[in-house]
């Protein structure tokens, strides 16, 4: 396994601090990769440290327009709630690639709560791309972020709740 494959295992087996210290070690000499700094902002987005994620994507994205880029950086901003900007990543994702079914739910879920209309959209088309995915997606996201969450209003809990179950 190369130290790229290295790093990316620390990662999955959740070593963040030696995630982070390999994928440090292969920046000082390959600055230019823009995987690289995906991953090093992935690692950041783990341990909570936000505005070096944020960094971390940044560079990548300058580096390399990708999807994937543009949606983790979408759910580093989902996470702070900084909806607007996550809304932005997650249509610069889009304009990449229009049928991946992942970013359009997590636009669908940004537009949720902004109570914008286009959020139907966006949810139709996940679930028409991939309907098992984004059941699936839709009850980790509840059962995650909505359902224990003390910060979010029980009256937006039932809107939300409501438009899941409508949801066809």
């Amino acid at each position: 396994m190369d130290e790229i494959g290295q790093a990316r295992a620390l990662l999955s087996q959740q070593k963040y601090k030696e995630a982070a210290e390999s994928i440090d070690r292969l920046l000082a000499s390959n600055p230019q990769m823009d995987e690289l700094w995906y991953l090093r902002g992935m690692v950041s987005l783990k341990l909570k440290n936000y505005d070096a994620a944020q960094e971390c994507f940044e560079r990548a994205l300058l580096l390399g327009k990708k999807s994937r880029y543009y949606q983790i950086k979408g759910m580093a901003h989902f996470e702070l709630f900084e909806l607007d900007d996550a809304v932005a990543a997650f249509t610069d994702a889009l304009a990449l690639e229009p049928d991946d079914a992942t970013t359009n739910l997590f636009l669908a879920i940004c537009y949720l709560f902004l109570d914008d209309p286009r959020s139907d959209a966006h949810a139709k088309k996940a679930y028409a791309l991939d309907p098992k995915k984004t059941r699936q997606l839709l009850l980790n996201f509840y059962t995650l972020f909505l359902r224990a969450d003390p910060k979010v209003p029980q009256a937006q809990k039932r809107k939300i709740e409501e438009r899941i179950r409508d949801m066809k």
